[in-house]
């Protein structure tokens, strides 16, 4: 069999994968050698090299957790600390792990179906990070797949559960939640087609947080008062096999407490003397069910936000798509359902959670075309033909456009018609004649509920049939999506610690920016000083450390042909496909080269533990001094915000992070993501505690500027001063404290200009150098330009004034040496 379109789709879970195939009008799921719909994403390998994937390799992590390896989806996109495998003496990245689990999954394919795949769409997590994106593309090449198209989770999930729908425009929520991610989108349906119109996610939030959270709050504490047992935690090395043992048993009760309200646990336990004892427990729901509210008020409270920015409410979702294995638990789902504590809409589990990712990949990937991007076909032999067919394999239109060119002999008086033997009735398109260079259009008709395969017949002049290639063309009526959108902002980190938005949230894909920059440094070519470095960041905050830094632009001394001075422009283009795929160019005019391609998205390392516990703590101490500043000033928004890092226990889960971090790599990703979180929120609370002194600083500062422009400005400077006046006022009705900040600098930079501009700057600013006098280098020095710029001011002399402050200014104290810049660019002129 001859494919045309892809047909087989991948989900490439953090717990488990599956591999789907499409089957007419649904998706078959393709069974391992063991019968089970998913593969666990694991792997080991053992001293003699060989290499297990599966469930043997998920059984192996209880007692070897050295020598194998789950969970490590969380780290793809990073670099550093591969994993090791001491006994094979072998390391492996995330994505070399990913590919061995991809190849595993191919060959499901040909040992049930002897078919040998080369593509696949393969799905990522819509809230994934272009890193993430990018090394899920590199392990599909490493497996065999070269042409892996990547679709996100939920539009997956909606392609399942809508495929074949009668619904018209309707509003669904995709609610995702798998071992380590989850998403949540808002989708249109309309007219055939599909939306997504919003998303909001987290790359750490999933069914491992529960596992570990039984394991530390439930089965560790009741082995210490059990058992002697020394220092018992993840981030004790000595105590691995320990931990993976108990973080196995409590992954299964999970599971088994979906249907029950206890479930046993027996785990053989090595004591302080390193003796085997037997631990027991009854883990009942009630524990679980505690332990999961964390977790289940952070995914309600994105949900709640997906709807919010999409300007919609609970009444306007006709229902919530449920994804993902921890959908099974009855308490999520009660908890869900509720309209104070939950969404209040309506949920849809008519799909089986665990697989639907996999069989909406599928769907889509029926839709995806292998001709598009195979070599064009070679032109047919004498008295052959061939027909290149433009349309699309999936749509939701019954009666379907279709084009082409047919190419070999002479097409003169030829005609093609489209047959569908099994529509009820048989039904033909007529005779189209071909055009004089051999091309059609021609519109077909579909049955709904089943894949419809056309025979395509071509007629010489004479009425007689000819042989042409391919001789069939299939399509089936179904939902489709239109163009997927960008979940993240993506912007360029500027010098300033600001961000320069080249593609904003729901961008759709493909898209294309070009912008331009300036450099803040010189770079002097062959003596390795300077680097033009242009940081790309994800994400939605105005500043630019608070987002997630994905990748970055270098070019140093090395590759320049000539000094690129300070101030030098850099035009930056970037393009992103559907599959959310960069390319980026750098063009620096100075040089009149073009940097291609030069965007490293493999720069972000996991942190070290260490970096990780000094800066969570440094988070601690400004989360303390806000709980203080509101225990005793009060301000109910910056209430709400401590309330929100309290019940989504943002904090014990960034300290357990980071006391895993020393031993385990997915734990210092996830504890870096979890201190981003930690900091925005304290930015937040703390911009809300500032916000009625920056209220109140703008407006003292409006008329100050206003008296200025009045007195000492031009005629030109009066509408700069109603912009600037327009600017903060548009500010404070936003309620944003990072853009009032921003526009009470202007306002600031606005009035010293006119100031300069009048001479009266050069009189303010020597009256404050003189005040400094007593800390400058040349004590001698300064105080006789001290006295020469009280003669200058006196006399009213302010060309030599400004000398003066110059020269005054050379001598205050050095500042300490900058650290390494985050970014080197500013914005262009």
């Amino acid at each position: 069999m001859t494919r045309t379109t892809i047909d087989f789709g991948i989900d490439l879970g953090t717990t488990n994968s599956a591999i789907a195939m499409l089957s007419g009008v649904g998706a078959e799921v393709i069974k391992n050698n063991v019968s089970s719909d998913t593969t666990p994403s694991a792997v080991m390998l053992d001293r003699r090299g060989r290499l297990q994937v599966g469930m043997r390799a998920k059984q192996r992590s209880e007692d070897d957790p050295d020598n194998t390896c789950v969970e490590f989806k969380l780290r793809m996109g990073t670099t550093g600390r591969p994993k090791e495998f001491p006994a094979a003496g072998r390391t492996m990245t995330p994505e070399e792990m990913s590919a061995e689990v991809l190849r595993s999954l191919r060959h499901d394919v040909v040992q049930h179906h002897g078919e040998e795949i080369g593509a696949a769409v393969i799905t990522v997590p819509a809230a994934f990070e272009l890193s993430a994106c990018d090394a899920t593309r590199r392990a599909a090449e490493l497996a065999g797949l070269p042409y892996a198209p990547l679709l996100q989770e939920p539009t997956a999930a909606a392609s399942a559960y809508g495929f074949q729908t009668d619904t018209d425009n309707a509003f669904w929520l995709v609610y995702d939640i798998g071992g380590g991610t989850f998403d949540a989108a808002v989708v249109n349906v309309r007219d055939g087609e599909f939306t997504v119109v919003n998303h909001c996610g987290d790359n750490y939030l999933g069914g491992k947080l529960l596992d570990w959270a039984i394991v530390e709050e439930v089965l560790v504490p009741a082995v210490a008062a059990e058992f002697r047992v020394d220092d018992l935690r993840r981030g004790n090395p000595a105590q691995r096999r320990n931990m993976a043992k108990l973080k196995w048993a409590a992954e299964a009760a999970k599971i088994e407490l979906s249907r029950a309200d206890e479930a046993a646990i027996t785990v053989e336990i090595a004591d302080a003397a390193g003796e085997p004892r037997d631990f027991i427990y009854d883990l009942t729901r009630a524990e679980v069910e505690r332990l999961m509210e964390p977790l289940i008020v952070r995914s309600v409270n994105l949900s709640r936000k997906a709807l919010a920015e999409s300007r919609l409410g609970p009444g306007d979702i006709e229902k919530v798509l449920l994804v993902g294995g921890p959908t099974l638990m009855p308490y999520l789902r009660e908890r869900l359902a509720d309209p104070r504590e939950g969404l209040g809409i309506a949920l849809d589990h008519s799909q089986d959670p665990l697989t639907v990712v996999a069989r909406g990949a599928a769907i889509f990937a029926g839709g995806q075309r292998l001709d598009a991007v195979d070599a064009p076909p070679p032109p047919a032999a004498s008295g052959e033909y061939a027909v290149e067919l433009e349309y699309r394999p999936v749509g939701p239109d019954i009666e379907p456009f279709v084009g082409g060119r047919v190419a070999g002999a002479d097409t003169a008086g030829c005609s093609v018609e489209f047959v569908n033997p099994d529509a009820k009735p048989p039904w033909r398109s007529g005779r189209v004649p071909l055009a004089p260079d051999g091309t059609f259009t021609a519109t077909l008709w579909a049955e709904k509920g089943r894949a419809n395969t056309f025979e395509i017949e071509l007629t010489n002049a004479t009425g007689d049939r000819r042989p042409v290639t391919p001789g069939t063309l299939t399509y089936t009526v179904g939902i489709v999506e239109t163009q997927p959108p960008l979940t993240h902002s993506i912007g360029i980190g500027l010098a300033d610690n600001e961000v320069e938005w080249l593609f904003r949230k729901g961008t759709p894909l493909p898209a294309r920016r070009r912008t331009k920059l300036s450099t803040t440094v010189t770079v002097s070519r062959g003596s390795g000083d300077g680097m033009i470095r242009i940081p790309v960041v994800e994400g939605e905050h105005h500043r630019a450390d608070r987002n997630r830094r994905i990748g970055r632009l270098e070019v140093d001394a090395e590759q320049v042909t000539r000094d690129v001075p300070e101030g030098s422009d850099v035009e930056m283009t970037i393009a992103i496909d559907e599959s959310r795929l960069v390319v980026a160019r750098a063009y620096v005019p100075i040089l009149d080269e073009e940097f291609e391609h030069v965007l490293n998205l493999q720069t972000e390392s996991v942190p070290a533990a260490d970096d990780l516990a000094r800066d969570a703590a440094a988070e601690k101490r400004r989360l303390a001094a806000v709980r203080r500043r509101v225990d005793e000033f009060g301000d109910a928004r910056a209430a709400a915000v401590l309330a929100r890092i309290d019940a989504e226990r943002i904090v014990p889960d960034l300290d357990a992070e980071v006391d895993a971090a020393r031993v385990d790599p997915d734990a210092a990703a996830a504890a870096a993501r979890r201190l981003l979180d930690l900091r925005a929120a304290v930015d937040e609370a703390e911009d809300e505690l500032e916000w009625p002194q920056l209220v109140q600083e703008a407006r003292e500062a409006v008329p100050v500027l206003r008296e200025i422009v009045r007195e000492r400005g031009r005629p030109g400077d009066q509408p700069m001063l109603e912009a600037a006046e327009d600017a903060v006022q548009e500010a404070i009705t936003a309620h944003d404290a990072d853009l009032l900040r921003q526009r009470i600098d202007e306002l600031r930079l606005l009035a010293m200009r006119v100031l300069d501009e009048s001479g009266d700057l050069a009189f303010l600013a020597f009256n404050e150098l003189e005040t400094l006098q007593p800390e400058m280098r040349d004590r001698e020095e300064a105080g006789r330009l001290v006295a020469a710029g009280r003669r200058a001011a006196e006399s009213g002399d302010v060309d030599t004034l400004r000398q003066v402050n110059a020269a005054l200014g050379e001598m205050l104290p050095s500042p300490p040496p900058p650290p390494d810049p985050f970014s080197t660019v500013r914005r262009g002129r």
